[in-house]
């Protein structure tokens, strides 16, 4: 036979202990915009108060340390201003000191005297590829102009092969053929 189970109350007493210790406990981090869904809300929204003291805001602690910051900075200014009053003579005038020039007292060098950067060296054009291609034209036309110049003084061409043998020779002399007519 199982052991009998203790009661509910019993069961069910120590986390009714957590729930109401959790309840009572202190918030020390509280959420400006209460109500408002936020999957992660802003730290600048979110007020750390240690042991319930005064609540600031991010913001207002921001503006507290710029205004500490920019407090040493204009009393040194005018300390600053002080000296230079003690220092200034009393006969003497408002004029600034004069003004160095920087740099070497001798002037500065001839640019000619300078070594310059070497000039690029001009590179040829390609060599162009008009002439071989003209070479190839004339190779593959001259075999039949000299097939159609037997035939022609042999009588053998109509008038339209005579029109085809001026206009290849035509041809031959356009690509430079120095054998053409």
């Amino acid at each position: 036979m199982p052991p009998p189970l203790p009661p509910l109350a019993t069961r069910l007493a120590p986390l009714l202990l957590l729930l109401a210790a959790g309840a009572c406990a202190p918030s020390d981090l509280r959420d400006d915009t209460p109500g408002r869904a936020q999957a992660f809300p802003p730290v600048y929204n979110q007020t750390v108060i240690p042991g319930g003291g005064e609540r600031r805001t991010w913001s207002q602690i921001q503006a507290e340390q710029s205004r500490a910051d920019s407090k040493p900075a204009t009393a040194a200014q005018s300390r600053q201003a002080d000296e230079r009053q003690m220092r200034r003579d009393p006969d003497s005038t408002d004029q600034p000191p004069p003004k160095r020039r920087r740099g070497s007292s001798s002037s500065p060098p001839d640019p000619a005297a300078l070594p310059q950067p070497p000039r690029p060296i001009p590179v040829p054009p390609p060599p162009s590829s008009q002439s071989a291609t003209d070479a190839f034209k004339r190779d593959l036309i001259r075999p039949e102009v000299d097939r159609m110049r037997t035939d022609d003084a042999m009588g053998r061409l109509d008038p339209l092969g005579q029109r085809d043998l001026m206009r290849r020779e035509n041809d031959l002399r356009q690509f430079g053929d120095p054998l053409a007519r």
